[in-house]
This record gives C-alpha cells, sequence and structure tokens, in this order.
C-alpha cells in the first residue's frame, strides 16, 4: 500500500462512498421530515402536507443511482473480486458488497418511478383520515428503508478498504 498507483483505487472509492454516505442522509431527511406524501385531486389536502419537494427528491434518488453505480463501478478495481474481508465478516466480502449494492441500485430505480406516480383512487367509503389505500406500499417507507441500508453498505465497504490497509501494511 505504500506505492501511489495502489492507494488511488482505495481514494476513489472511499470518496465516492462518502458521497453516497451524503445522499443517504438527505433522502432520510427528506422522507421523514417531509413524508413522501402527495396531495390527492379526489381528497381535500390535509393540513399536514406541505409544499411538495418533488424536485429535492428527484435530485436525491439520481444522486444516489449515479453514486450506486459509481461505487459499483470502482469496487472491483479497490476490493478484487475472490478476495475475502480481512476482517472475516462476510458483510464485507467483495462479492457480498456488490450483490447487496445490485439490490439497492434496483430499489432505487423502483423508488424513482412509484415515488412519483400518482396515487389511486381511494374507494367511495373510505374514512376521511385514510389518505393512502391500504394495499399501496408506501413510497416513504421505502424511502426510510433505503437511506438505512445505504448507511450499512457505506459502513460496509469503509470497513472493508480499512480492513484491506491494515492487512496491506501489516503483511
Amino acid at each position: 500500500m505504500t506505492d501511489a498507483g495502489d492507494q488511488q483505487p482505495w481514494l476513489s472509492l472511499w470518496q465516492r462512498v462518502e458521497g453516497l454516505g451524503t445522499y443517504a442522509e438527505a433522502l432520510r431527511r427528506l422522507s421523514q421530515q417531509e413524508p413522501l406524501l402527495q396531495a390527492r385531486p379526489d381528497y381535500p389536502q390535509a393540513p399536514g402536507i406541505r409544499v411538495s419537494h418533488a424536485d429535492d427528491l428527484r435530485r436525491t434518488l439520481d444522486g444516489i443511482r449515479s453514486a450506486l453505480i459509481e461505487l459499483r463501478s470502482g469496487l472491483p478495481d479497490a476490493l478484487p473480486n475472490g478476495t475475502h474481508s480481512a476482517s472475516g465478516i462476510p458483510e464485507e466480502a467483495p462479492a457480498a458488497v456488490e450483490k447487496r449494492l445490485e439490490t439497492l441500485t434496483k430499489l432505487t430505480d423502483n423508488l424513482l418511478v412509484e415515488a412519483f406516480q400518482p396515487l389511486p383512487p381511494l374507494p367511495k367509503h373510505a374514512p376521511p383520515y385514510v389518505l393512502e389505500s391500504p394495499r399501496h406500499d408506501l413510497a416513504g417507507s421505502k424511502a426510510v428503508y433505503l437511506s438505512y441500508a445505504l448507511e450499512e453498505i457505506v459502513a460496509s465497504v469503509h470497513n472493508a478498504l480499512l480492513s484491506r490497509a491494515n492487512a496491506a501494511a501489516g503483511g
């Protein structure tokens, strides 16, 4: 790890992971403080629903998707596949990290569609406090899950990089 050429993929991946962590924090803020509720055309707007942050949300989700793609492309250089995590934690192995990144990319793609689709109409007999159809999966819940999952993958990649750097320095 003394050669500058060896450090470049690690440093690049570290910076990409830091950017992904920033997007995860932004997504959690957008989905928890300002839930992803949309005004319904067939239902009066509730007083708790404020100005939509749709543009911020779209930018954040697009940034997450780009960061995941960049992270997946830089992962093989910094953490070659087939190597095992020096820490011995299976979740930090390159193949496991890649699989989790693939899943998070799919979830982000789905959320990019679902968060901006109009909600289905409520049945005529719906009580006045129902804002969302009971069978409709809440985009806000998925966004919160995605933000926590992104923070977990950021920690895993950080640990894997530090573990490999320590192993290279000690060996």
